[in-house]
């Protein structure tokens, strides 16, 4: 791979590597001096994260252990820092326009470096949700309005599809479990992904996590559906290892329980069994993120405390996942609980 090279990472929040939020340093190292050899002339890391966090570079490279890179003559850099196009994304489901990084469609070559984590809205998020980064603040804020998962994976799917990575690496040496992307918990399984395919890395990894049939996932669905990768298993060549190795036993998924549903009853039961925001009033500091994450502004400051407006609320859970100390959980309701 030739010339210079933009590695797409998942800086989600300035926290550390350990937390299994963000792409490990270490792999991004090994991966920049990689890249070298095979003839890149120049390393760029970048991401642009949970908006809230973009006016705190510095903070974020040295929290992440990113700024590290810089000794190995990496270059870190703010995806949005030539700017942003707008583009119509092929095919656009939900989105029929998207503005977007021109740093990250401009670039020479692009490798695709994500995290293996669970996700309270999307099930699982790896190469394909990882480019839902190049979007911008108003861009992401529209494809989290959408009323169902399915269409919030067709809007990642439209992102993903404005660009297709030349080549992708899934960082689940230590992956995350549980109500992820932040708020999860760390689990070492050890592996390293890596192919052309984005889609075939993500069922390789949604396998780690316990999926038999990834193709259930409405992420994964979506993407094959629209011939973006593999449709089965038997599209997939493995290099290194065995399907029955792959398995990480007592890996806790994301809490997200519409899928079991039988389909002819989603539509009425998406209401009672999803998953919803709640304030734990003795860990909130009263910054007001997630009334400004929102991106259906039913979240207000009220007396220093956040009040969610359960009438406009479409259970995005971005509150979740952008709170800064965990104070928005994540509810489940008795009928989730029994599922």
């Amino acid at each position: 791979m030739s010339g210079e090279v933009l590695v797409k990472a998942n800086l989600l929040a300035p926290r550390p590597p350990e937390d299994a939020v963000t792409t490990h340093p270490a792999l991004l190292s090994a991966l920049a001096g990689f890249l070298r050899e095979k003839g890149a002339t120049g390393v760029t890391v970048s991401d642009s994260p949970g908006y809230i966090f973009q006016d705190q570079w510095e903070e974020l490279f040295r929290k992440t252990g990113l700024d590290s890179l810089r000794l190995r003559n990496v270059t870190l850099r703010p995806l949005v820092d030539d700017g942003l196009v707008e583009v119509a994304p092929p095919n656009g489901i939900t989105l029929s326009t998207a503005r977007v990084a021109r740093l990250f469609m401009e670039a020479p070559a692009v490798v695709n470096a994500a995290k293996l984590k669970t996700h309270v809205e999307t099930e699982m998020t790896g190469c394909i949700k990882n480019l839902f980064g190049i979007a911008d603040t108003a861009t992401r804020k529209s494809a989290h309005r959408s009323p169902s998962h399915r269409r919030l994976a067709e809007g990642v799917v439209d992102l993903f599809s404005l660009r297709i990575p030349d080549f992708n690496v899934l960082d689940a040496v230590d992956a995350m479990e549980g109500d992820g992307p932040s708020r999860g918990r760390p689990v070492r399984t050890g592996w390293i992904f890596t192919g052309r395919n984005a889609l075939a890395v993500d069922v390789v990894g949604s396998f780690v996590m316990g999926y038999r049939d990834p193709w259930k996932i409405p992420l994964i669905a979506a993407a094959a559906k629209r011939g973006l990768g593999p449709k089965g298993f038997d599209e997939i060549e493995l290099e290194g290892c065995r399907w029955e190795e792959l398995s990480h036993p007592g890996f806790r998924r994301s809490s997200s329980m519409v899928r079991w549903i039988p389909t002819p009853l989603r539509g009425w039961a998406h209401g009672l069994v999803s998953l919803r925001p709640r304030l734990d009033p003795s860990l909130c500091t009263g910054c007001s993120v997630c009334a400004r994450v929102c991106p259906v502004d039913a979240i207000k400051m009220q007396e220093g405390r956040p009040v969610i407006d359960r009438g406009i609320c479409v259970r995005c859970l971005c509150c979740h996942e952008m709170c800064p100390v965990g104070a928005m959980k994540v509810h489940h309701n008795l009928l989730s609980r029994l599922f």
